[in-house]
């Protein structure tokens, strides 16, 4: 088979796995605050979908009564777990219904998912409960804080509102295309770390022995110190030629540059795989990837919770959205639009990959404040002689301009008004 297309029917195989599926693990904790002393038959944990097919699992009754507090109920940390397609459990409404064999006495609580929970990450939940024929709960206010404070007296049965109190879990699993890539890595991990501990253990004990068995070794250093004296002195020289056949040398300087970059990239490809370098890269990373995690673009890509984001919305996520990283952000995609010029040829070839990207960028940083901005910037680089027009920076003076003409404007009356005002003082004082 052709790779290409063997390498096409790869990738299209793993965008169309199934979805796999997800556990939403509830563990049930206590109930406080209840209306009466009437011991509830259960707790159930139900979900419904869009075309009203659903699930429901429930506790049996609780393990014993709260001997400090009226009317409040120990579950024992009883577990109630849903199973269903990750996604569909991410985008439903669950609902929690403390059961009574007198069903009128009913109470409930529902908790929105994917405003609460994010996946494989664990919360400790306080719901207030409502009779489940009655008016819902505050929508604004669902979810109380797990730090509030409980009471340890007998309290009037009206002083608190009745609460459940849980841990709540989702679990899913990741896209089939990030597990793919996780596999892949961590197979290259376990490579490198096989060449990396006979490398290095062969490559130790060969300089030992030199280093033991032939001491005069050492002075093969001595050279190096007139040849890097010799380096040194010659770098101006070698810079102002370099100056002055700029234009002769610029398409050598740009394939050197290009090799150097390319090499760069393959070393510390390899060194971040070894140990220590993931170790040292960990640290760097981790903060930025747990914060993106917990973003809804970052669980859309990560985990298989839904529709796949687009591109733009997955630079939005990463893109800074204040005003001084957009300036950065705006300067440096003109400015690397306008490097075409650098090579007058090949520029015009970089443009037709650059363009989809600036499109991308541009979109996900001025949408809301000119949404047609994305196509200018679009056409901008895929005609020739007009890389030189600042299209995203047009739409940072778009979103920004008026605010910093304000500004400026407010500062300058206000400097008016002082020197009015000390203008005043000397007259008077003169006075």
């Amino acid at each position: 088979m052709d790779p290409l297309a063997a390498t096409t029917k790869f990738a299209k195989a793993i965008m169309n796995a199934p979805a796999g599926n997800g556990k939403l693990v509830a563990t049930i904790l206590s109930a406080y605050d209840l209306p009466d002393d009437d011991v509830p038959r259960s707790v159930t944990m139900s979900y419904t979908e869009a075309n009203g097919r659903g699930n429901e699992i429930s506790t049996g009754p609780p393990a014993a009564k709260h001997r400090d507090h009226a009317n409040s109920f120990k579950f024992g940390g009883a577990n109630l777990v849903l199973s269903a397609p990750c996604s569909v459990l991410f985008e439903s409404t669950v609902t929690l219904k403390l059961a009574y064999k007198n069903s009128a006495k009913n109470l409930t609580s529902k908790c929105t998912i994917h405003k609460t929970l994010r996946v494989n990450d664990t919360q400790w939940l306080i719901l207030n409960l409502v009779p489940e024929d009655g008016n819902p709960a505050d929508p604004k206010s669902p979810i109380r804080s797990s730090e509030s404070k409980i009471s340890t007296s007998g309290s009037s049965v009206g002083d608190q509102p009745p609460t459940l109190r849980l841990k709540l879990r989702l679990e899913g699993p990741y896209r089939p295309e990030i597990s793919a890539v996780i596999n892949l890595m961590n197979s290259w991990f376990g490579a490198v770390d096989v060449v990396t501990d006979t490398v290095v253990g062969t490559t130790g004990g060969l300089v030992s022995d030199i280093t033991k068995n032939f001491p005069a070794a050492k002075l093969l250093l001595v050279p190096t110190v007139p040849l890097a004296t010799v380096a040194i002195a010659a770098l101006p020289i070698v810079g102002g030629m370099l100056i002055i056949g700029l234009p002769f040398f610029l398409p050598l300087i740009l394939i050197a540059l290009t090799l150097a970059v390319g090499v760069g990239a393959a070393g510390g490809t390899v060194y971040f795989s070894t140990r220590g370098g993931r170790t040292s890269i960990q640290h760097i990373t981790e903060p930025t990837y747990q914060t993106f995690l917990m973003t809804k673009t970052g669980q859309r890509i990560i985990y298989d919770v839904g529709p796949r984001p687009s591109p733009q919305a997955l630079a939005h996520a990463v893109l800074p959205m204040n005003m001084m990283g957009k300036l950065i952000t705006s300067l440096l995609i003109d400015l690397i639009g306008s490097a075409s010029y650098l090579i007058p040829l090949a520029g015009e070839a970089f443009d037709l990959t650059w363009a989809p990207i600036s499109m991308v960028l541009v979109g996900a940083l001025y949408d809301d404040v000119m949404p047609s901005l994305k196509y200018i910037a679009l056409m901008e680089e895929l005609l020739p002689f007009t890389d030189w027009i600042p299209s995203a920076t047009m739409g940072w003076v778009k979103e920004f301009g008026p605010d910093v003409i304000d500004e400026g404007r407010r500062k300058m009356g206000d400097a008016k008004r002082t020197g009015r005002r000390e203008k005043e003082a000397l007259v008077n004082m003169s006075l």
